[in-house]
């Protein structure tokens, strides 16, 4: 293995292990969008269950006290939705661009390995045509002298 060869199977040994840390990061991300997708959707719920007993109760008939606690529970209710939503865009950007890292690591893995390949390849062929030269300068040595054979 040449020099050369031997940087780039380091350089290709680094660039895989950056690769799965931001595969690593990018999983991890990824469970935080999740979660907060869980945590939207239970508060997105329990709102609409606690309108539909809203609306019943209306039916029934409701006093304006208890009417005003409604409300002022669905407003801090619509900041919570609110919130987590914000926290689920945040979190899908952080996962997005988690993912373009992840990428470039990738190409970047990919690049040097195609570079340590094409190394490889190329010693290859040079200790061919050596090992060619070789013996074609012992075939013209041994047919120049007489009496061997």
């Amino acid at each position: 293995m040449t020099a050369q060869s031997l940087v780039l199977v380091t350089l290709t040994e680094l660039a895989g292990k950056e690769a799965d840390q931001a595969a690593e990061k990018l999983v991890a991300l990824n469970k935080l969008l999740e979660d907060a997708q869980v945590k939207l959707n239970m508060l997105t719920e329990y709102r609409n269950d606690y309108m539909a007993k809203l609306a019943r109760d209306l039916e029934t008939g409701m006093d304006a006290q208890s009417y005003q606690n409604f409300q002022s529970f669905i407003r801090k209710l619509d900041q919570a939705v609110g919130g987590q939503q914000e926290s689920v865009e945040l979190a899908r950007n952080r996962v997005s661009a988690q993912r373009i890292v992840w990428q470039e690591c990738q190409k970047k893995k990919l690049s040097y390995e195609v570079l340590a390949e094409r190394s490889e390849k190329k010693a290859h062929q040079q200790e061919q045509k050596r090992d060619q030269k070789l013996m074609d300068e012992h075939a013209m040595r041994s047919s120049r002298q007489p009496g061997r054979g």
